[in-house]
């Protein structure tokens, strides 16, 4: 099969994600979940088992917090995944993405602070934005944010009297893949607690991977709130996720308006997704989702030219953050890439201040091996060029 041909194949596989390919271009840039590894049948079985089993209780309002069932069930997923964690400590959330929202709209108000690492999760950026947040972009090296910088930020806002907020994605974090060192995550909470300000933990990559790290949640369950969710590693349609965080905000998020009004959020999905984890198939679905995945990354990583790119490959998720050499910026490279077809996210639009990057985010979740490697040899061609 020929490049194009196999490119025309994965854009007709891909018609349910919505991949914008052209059939002439690659795309790298999409954080999307493999529409091949959504479990058709077993999310089918188990809508039929849980209405057996539940009855008219699966399609009624459901609780605040979401159903015990759900509950249980997450807390158990989470007991083998990261540390013991009890239901009480859980809501269900739609995906990890309304979880920030309403996080947001239920503990912050405009002009409150929210420092982030440098880069970070774009779309992130932009819900700050919705809800009004000034948002601050910490300095920091290879392992996250640096904490003394976080603490003269922290320092500022308290000084002006808002509150401050650190967004973290400290597990296999979008864009950079990489897991932050336990002792930074330490030296972070330390800085939050003196200045009392509350850590988001963007946990949503955790199922990625069967090597990923206690959370920094389990390290201060007071401090943190993490937020986790189904998509990556199941179905983002199903739009079911997760909180886990302390009495307090548990209390706080639990008895919000949106929640007691509509019964919890997404009950019949959820409940779905609890009887997957209950009956064992989610963890076989997550299981066979890994594997592929960390082919995918190893056939990705494997044909990018390591004289063209430095890149620390990850364990988990799904994206490789790639340093350009020192003369060739990020916009050159994107649209060099462009013109041999292939599409990559151009690193500056992780940053929240203006910046020259050096850097771009590929994502090998998408694609067939077959297709990575093609477009790692064309985004290879294309840095080629601009260097010599």
């Amino acid at each position: 099969m020929t490049a194009d041909e196999m490119v025309a194949a994965e854009v007709a596989r891909h018609e349910l994600a919505d991949a914008r390919h052209a059939h002439d271009v690659i795309d790298l840039t999409l954080g999307h979940p493999d529409p091949s590894t959504f479990a058709l049948e077993a999310i089918s079985v188990a809508a039929t088992s849980v209405l057996v089993s539940h009855g008219s209780q699966t399609l009624a309002y459901g609780a605040a917090h979401g159903a015990r069932y759900t509950r249980d069930a997450i807390a158990s997923h989470l007991t083998t995944t990261d540390v013991p964690v009890d239901p009480d400590e859980v809501i269900v959330m739609a995906g990890s993405s309304g979880g920030l929202d309403l996080l947001l709209t239920m503990l912050a108000v405009p002009g409150d602070v929210v420092i982030v690492e440098q880069p970070t999760y774009f779309l992130a950026l932009r819900m700050f934005a919705d809800h009004g947040l000034h948002i601050v972009g910490a300095a920091g090296d290879e392992n996250g944010p640096d904490p003394e910088a976080v603490a003269d930020i922290a320092s500022a806002a308290v000084a002006r009297g808002s509150r401050a907020f650190l967004y973290l994605v400290p597990t296999f974090a979008n864009p950079t893949g990489r897991c932050m060192s336990q002792q930074r995550q330490l030296a972070m909470l330390e800085v939050a607690r003196s200045h009392r300000v509350l850590v988001i933990d963007d946990d949503v990559y955790r199922d990625t991977s069967p090597t990923a790290p206690p959370s920094m949640w389990s390290l201060d369950r007071d401090t943190v709130m993490r937020l986790g969710s189904f998509s990556k590693s199941l179905s983002p349609g199903l739009r079911v996720g997760y909180l886990t965080a302390g009495a307090r905000i548990i209390d706080r998020i639990g008895g919000c308006g949106l929640l007691d009004s509509g019964g919890g959020v997404n009950h019949f999905a959820s409940m779905v997704v609890a009887e997957m984890m209950h009956s064992g198939s989610y963890r076989e679905i997550a299981t066979v989702g890994q594997a592929r995945y960390a082919e995918r990354r190893a056939a990705l990583a494997a044909a990018l030219d390591p004289a063209q790119f430095t890149f620390t490959v990850p364990d988990g998720g799904y994206f490789l953050w790639l340093q350009l050499p020192d003369s060739v910026s990020s916009s050159r490279a994107v649209a060099a890439a462009h013109d041999l077809g292939v599409d990559v996210s151009d690193g500056r639009k992780f940053f929240v201040d203006a910046v020259d990057s050096e850097s771009l985010r590929v994502s090998f979740s998408m694609l067939s091996t077959e297709l990575l490697g093609e477009g790692a040899s064309r985004l290879n061609e294309a840095v080629r060029s601009l260097v010599y």
